[in-house]
């Protein structure tokens, strides 16, 4: 467990998000379904997540196959796994492995490790059908809207989709199957799981390495949204926005009011709240190098980024340092019990695969 300070999920998180509507069950069971873990936070519309450094013989991400979604790569007890959730898979899990884990010699194992992660959501989620678990339309809604706006713009949200080969009645297809088997599993695989203070303070003990952070500031702002690929004009008319919106703020409106007011970015409901910001984790450059500069109570000019026009103010700045075990406790007791749900969980589907009918045909 690498530290990182707190951050709101943005588009790289989504992906990844995405990546467990896909497989059905990591949504509830990451590490247990073979998917790659990552520490690094996920930005909001402050920031994405930055890009692997380059290096010789260094494989770029797969594209996701553009099929028809009727191509069939495996069966589970007869129940197909589609070449489109497959491809869309590995593409994810090539995204999330380390910079020196993304030569071309490693795709083949990031294939096999996506083909074994739809497998073993496939049996999950037929336990779940099995056990009659049901989820409501209100929720799956909410679920797929929630989804859509991690993704970033709507526009951006679309594109994901259609590059993926997914309608949005996919999206809300797998988003209940994925809610499915996270509630199949919260009661009937690892229930009542329960980590103590004593084993949370004995895990901080034997881990200072990890209980480190960096210094950070943390940022309100107000974004005004603008896609890259926008014509001219629609450049200018965000511009001309935000910069009315900063005429407002010099002349005295509270800040949180504006952001909830005219924000485009997911923290308006905060009051523009979007964490904690620290150098190389995860934020747009322009937006990471003028929150730095700031001293708390302090608001930038307009920042100008590929995803539109930003202003931001520092709320609080803490020095690099060890964290205290009061505020890595959460965290911490997060990370036990997610270790031994995916204990229960990989027992229990190692036990699925052996009862099962499973055939690879792609």
């Amino acid at each position: 467990m690498s530290w990182q300070p707190d951050a709101e999920a943005g588009r790289g998180a989504a992906i990844g998000a995405m990546a467990l509507v896909i497989l059905v069950a990591m949504a509830s069971t990451p590490s247990a379904l073979g998917a790659a873990t990552t520490t690094a936070p996920a930005p909001t519309a402050a920031g994405s997540t930055t890009a692997a450094p380059r290096a010789t013989a260094t494989a770029t991400a797969p594209k996701p196959v553009r099929a028809a979604g009727t191509d069939v790569i495996a069966r589970v007890n007869g129940s197909p796994i589609l070449r489109r959730d497959f491809d869309l898979m590995v593409q994810v899990q090539f995204r999330q492995r380390g910079p020196g884990q993304r030569r071309h010699e490693d795709l083949q194992a990031v294939r096999d490790a996506a083909l074994d992660t739809l497998i073993d959501g496939e049996l999950l989620y037929q336990k779940a059908a099995q056990a009659k678990i049901t989820v409501g339309d209100a929720e799956v809604r909410e679920a797929a809207a929630r989804l859509k706006t991690q993704l970033g713009t709507p526009e951006e949200a679309t594109a994901f989709l259609k590059e993926s080969g997914m309608s949005d009645r996919d999206l809300d297809e797998q988003v209940r199957r994925s809610l499915m088997v996270k509630r199949y599993v919260d009661r009937d695989v690892a229930p009542e799981i329960e980590v103590t203070d004593a084993q949370a303070r004995a895990w901080y003990d034997a881990h200072p390495e990890a209980m480190t952070r960096p210094e950070s500031v943390r940022i309100s702002q107000i974004v005004v949204q603008v896609p890259p690929q926008a014509a001219a004009a629609a450049r200018a008319a965000a511009r001309q926005k935000i910069e009315e919106i900063l005429k407002e703020l010099k002349a005295g409106k509270d800040f949180a009011e504006a952001a909830r007011l005219y924000s485009d970015g997911p923290e308006a409901k905060r009051g523009g709240d979007v964490g904690w910001v620290w150098a190389g984790g995860g934020a747009l450059p322009p937006v990471e190098r003028a929150a730095l500069a700031l001293q708390p109570g302090q608001m930038s000019d307009i920042v100008e980024s590929r995803r539109g026009f930003h202003l931001i103010k520092a709320t609080e700045r803490r020095p690099a340092g060890p964290i205290p075990f009061t505020d890595a406790r959460d965290r911490i007791v997060a990370r036990i019990l997610d270790e031994q749900r995916d204990e229960r969980v990989r027992v229990f589907v190692a036990e699925l695969r052996r009862g099962a009918r499973i055939e690879k045909v792609g």
